[in-house]
């Protein structure tokens, strides 16, 4: 029979109505609650309909220059653990302090397991339709080494100069700007056992293709995941709203029914935050641009910024020498030559230092080491 013009017509249309069907079942499909069922172990980890399954997150709202963000401080302690130096050095700081250990304190997780990640994933279900602009995720230790030099080490200073616009701008900021440990080309979900550095990143040895699909169903698994460590971050809340609130529900189970140790599992997330929250495998911001956007220290380009860690490491190295010559009661004439150089040079570091400090104050300096944001249609 002729394919008539009005046959045409009604066929396209007929066309055009099962598309519309599929597409919005699709998306229906995706926001659907959702309870998985087994650890990554084996190749049976089972799953269903997608979770969260997104090719990108667009770049976040920012507010206009000058106003304020809503903030909130959420991390685990033990009751051993003393946090003091929150009230003492950010007083008015929302918080959120799960005291793991403590079956009746005031914040409670549904089981001590996973580090971190347990208390993490807590507050994001149950404060899900209430969130602040910005959530800072941190480990209850005042200093600690994998802290940033620019900032002291410190947590106190890190919190007091992290940039809101930035971590809304972004969605999510690893609180570290130095890329060693985690990035790039870190943990490979295909690495031959026989390759694994046990030294290194033990933990590499228990990620897999089947893992990453059991944590997130129906996503594509990728073959490196890298970020830089150690599980600290802030997000925005309209980023973590980006994704539905049963992919937190079903990572939270998947925490609570997995058989990896706790200190495994919790090294399991260290490395897929950045996914969850970009949707990227590997996240490595440039570090000049961490520093100066993230926290107004700005050095004007990353060359200079590595310029003045090299200076670093040169008084670092002199600082040695120092104390080998002293205790090898060195001459007087060498025991000066080398306190001057190191004199010096802390000088010169402290200067620039200060300069850096100075220019992070003004917006036209952090817009200049800011990343280049893509024109989403």
């Amino acid at each position: 029979m002729a394919f008539t013009p009005r046959r045409a017509t009604l066929g396209w249309a007929a066309i055009l109505a099962l598309f519309l069907i599929f597409f919005w079942y699709s998306r229906d499909a995706q926001t659907q609650p959702y309870r998985a069922h087994g650890d990554g172990h084996s190749q049976g980890a089972g799953y269903s309909t997608p979770i969260g399954k997104r090719l990108a997150f667009y770049p976040g709202t920012v507010k206009p220059p000058g106003s304020n963000y809503s903030r909130i401080l959420v991390l685990p302690k033990l009751k051993s653990e003393h946090v003091g130096w929150i009230s003492e050095e950010l007083p008015g700081l929302q918080t959120a302090i799960y005291e793991v250990d403590n079956p009746s304190a005031d914040y409670r997780v549904p089981r001590n397991k996973g580090h971190e990640a347990m208390v993490y994933l807590t507050y994001i279900i149950d404060h899900y339709e209430d969130l602040p602009d910005t959530i800072i995720f941190i480990h209850p230790h005042k200093s600690a080494w994998h802290n940033n030099i620019l900032l002291d080490l410190d947590t106190p200073t890190t919190i007091k100069r992290l940039q809101d616009d930035r971590v809304g701008r972004q969605g999510y900021m690893n609180l570290r700007c130095h890329l060693d440990p985690g990035c790039p080309n870190w943990i490979h979900l295909d690495r031959a056992e026989v390759d694994f550095d046990q030294h290194i990143k033990p933990e590499e040895q228990h990620f897999s293709f089947e893992l990453f699909q059991a944590m997130f169903p129906g996503h594509r698994p990728p073959p490196v995941l890298s970020q830089a460590c150690c599980a600290q971050f802030a997000v925005s809340g309209e980023r973590v709203r980006d994704n539905p609130k049963n992919l937190y529900e079903h990572l939270q189970i998947w925490l609570l029914e997995t058989s990896f140790e706790d200190k495994d599992s919790g090294r399991i997330f260290e490395y897929m935050w950045q996914y969850l929250f970009t949707r990227n495998a590997e996240y490595c911001p440039a570090m000049n641009s961490c520093y100066c956007d993230g926290y107004g220290i700005c050095f004007g380009s990353a060359t200079k910024l590595d310029d003045w860690l090299k200076k670093l490491k040169k008084r670092e190295l002199a600082d040695q020498e120092l104390d080998g010559a002293q205790k090898e009661k060195k001459d007087k004439a060498t025991l000066d030559e080398i306190s001057n150089r190191v004199w010096r040079l802390n000088q010169e570091l402290n200067a620039e230092k200060a300069e850096a400090y100075k220019k992070g104050e003004d917006e036209k300096y952090r817009a200049l080491e800011r990343e280049r944001v893509p024109n989403y249609p």
